[in-house]
């Protein structure tokens, strides 16, 4: 699974993860933001801008940095998530006393279990606090969104 989280995987025109290698050479080097937007099933968008962002290389894990001022509606949950490397069922890097990455079925910057988690499974009843404590269930979510802009 790391391998497919390094490479990229999905459909464009329906889930799609673009890779950690890309994400790293897309933030190297350079200012860039990310917005992170949810669409609930009722209608409701919720959303999240972080100045900075970068992603190390795969030596470091793709280490998450989130800086400068942070604005929107989703909470300041995945602010805590800074300095984390990426965790995937078969390499477990967070500080939780389980591999969240197992036990969520997915990679993604886990410091803890219970924070932030937009890589879920989409299947009914499966993807548990998506984005703590904004959105706790994944069956609300309708469509997430996480969009990297150079400065």
């Amino acid at each position: 699974m790391w391998d497919e989280y390094k490479k990229g995987f999905g459909n464009l025109e329906d889930s799609f993860w673009i890779g950690n290698d890309v994400i790293h050479q897309l933030t190297k080097g350079r200012k860039s933001s990310l917005y992170v937007s949810i669409t609930l099933r009722n209608g409701t968008k919720l959303y999240k801008y972080f100045d900075q962002f970068s992603v190390s290389d795969e030596a470091d894990n793709y280490r998450l940095f989130l800086g400068g001022p942070a604005t929107g509606t989703l909470g300041d949950r995945m602010a805590g998530q800074s300095g984390m490397a990426f965790s995937t069922p078969d390499r477990d890097s967070d500080r939780d006393r389980v591999n969240c990455a197992a036990e969520y079925k997915g990679g993604w910057w886990f410091k803890s279990c219970y924070q932030v988690y937009l890589n879920g499974p989409w299947s009914p009843g499966t993807w548990r606090r998506p984005w703590n404590p904004t959105v706790i269930d994944g069956r609300e979510i309708k469509e997430t969104l996480m969009m990297i802009k150079p400065h």
